[in-house]
């Protein structure tokens, strides 16, 4: 016993449908992904040991000593749209006791495929909300490339070439690493003035100062997902008379980022590269190499369901004639007619048509 025959307009959609699918996962599914969230809401935490820094409140040095950098990211989904993102920042550092040395604040508006920030929503740093942000906003864009890239240092309110050095693996995942140094930049001028003595000049002098920082950071990026997975940074911040003499050492610090949040960021990295092996690659991969093996089958099948050839003395069916269902292919009214001309053959060929009246024929 056999089953349904299955018709070959079966086997031709089935391998249309498996292509479609693997053309649209490949050149619409993931590229619709590549775009950065709306939404927003991750910290990183980054230490150092051995740091030193000037407390202009006290006037007093303090030296090896443990600083902690806390960085919180938040997105705000009402301001952004299709295009844009609207992320805020937030960076405090503070000592083992939690006496914070130094805050920063920003609001930035950014390009949700390239990363590069965008001068709109009511974008400010710190205090200035003039501030000109430029290159890019938090990181790296999708499928980052091992070249040079504007990034945007918040300390230093400018934009500084992100150089790529060389591939490292962070946990067992290969990353790029990129790196930038720039300063001496001053980036405020201390309120009110300072004793000489604190600087180092006469006691009966009172100077105004202003803060000059340099800045050496280092990022490890997973390429495919742009994601930063680990950063260490150099800081070194000094205090400057008017005459732009260094007279004070306000912060000498190298900061990186704590092992667990370097796992928690390379176990988001690897997730989404993982997403980007099944959706990019092994499933339209898959769906294509099935839509083809069924188009051989459909050619064959196709042929097999093809019009079959009339045997030897098996009257064909006249396209044109309509049988109306009779299974012998005769039109209504064609067997009157076949006795009539069946009469009239015999007439013709000079063979009997009729008995006699005596009942045998002639």
């Amino acid at each position: 016993m056999t089953g349904p025959r299955v018709p070959w307009t079966a086997f031709a959609a089935a391998s249309a449908f498996f292509v479609t699918l693997a053309a649209l996962l490949r050149l619409y599914v993931y590229p619709s992904a590549l775009v950065m969230p709306l939404e927003q809401a991750r910290t990183y935490r980054m230490t150092a040991s051995g740091a030193q820094y000037f407390d202009t409140a006290t006037l007093t040095s303090h030296a090896g000593v443990s600083l902690l950098s806390t960085t919180t990211v938040s997105g705000d989904a009402g301001a952004g749209g299709p295009d844009t993102a609207v992320w805020v920042e937030f960076t405090s550092l503070t000592t083992e006791g939690g006496d914070r040395i130094d805050y920063h604040e920003r609001r930035t508006a950014f390009d949700r495929r390239t990363g590069l920030a965008v001068a709109c929503c009511d974008g400010y740093v710190d205090d200035d909300p003039g501030a000109r942000q430029e290159g890019l906003a938090f990181r790296l864009p999708f499928r980052a490339e091992p070249r040079t890239y504007p990034m945007y240092d918040v300390l230093l309110r400018t934009a500084v070439p992100l150089r790529y050095e060389r591939q490292e693996r962070v946990f067992g995942r290969p990353t790029y690493r990129y790196t930038y140094t720039a300063g001496p930049t001053r980036i405020e001028d201390v309120p009110g003035q300072l004793p000489g003595r604190a600087l180092g000049l006469p006691e009966w002098r009172a100077v105004n100062v202003s803060r000059y920082a340099e800045v050496t950071r280092t990022i490890w990026v997973e390429p495919e997902s742009g994601l930063t997975v680990k950063v260490r940074e150099h800081q070194r911040q000094t205090l400057r008379t008017p005459d732009g003499v260094e007279r004070k050492v306000a912060l000498l610090a190298d900061l990186d980022m704590m092992p667990e949040d370097v796992a928690d960021r390379v176990a988001d990295a690897g997730a989404f590269a993982r997403w980007v092996l099944l959706v990019r690659d092994l499933l339209p991969g898959l769906f294509l190499a099935a839509g083809l093996a069924l188009v051989p089958v459909a050619l064959r099948r196709r042929r097999r369901d093809g019009p079959r050839p009339v045997p030897d003395g098996e009257p064909a069916v006249r396209p044109d004639v309509e049988t109306d269902g009779d299974p012998a292919g005769v039109r209504p009214g064609a067997e009157a007619s076949g006795e009539a001309g069946g009469e009239a053959g015999g007439e013709a060929g000079g063979e009997p048509a009729a008995a006699g009246a005596d009942g045998e024929r002639k």
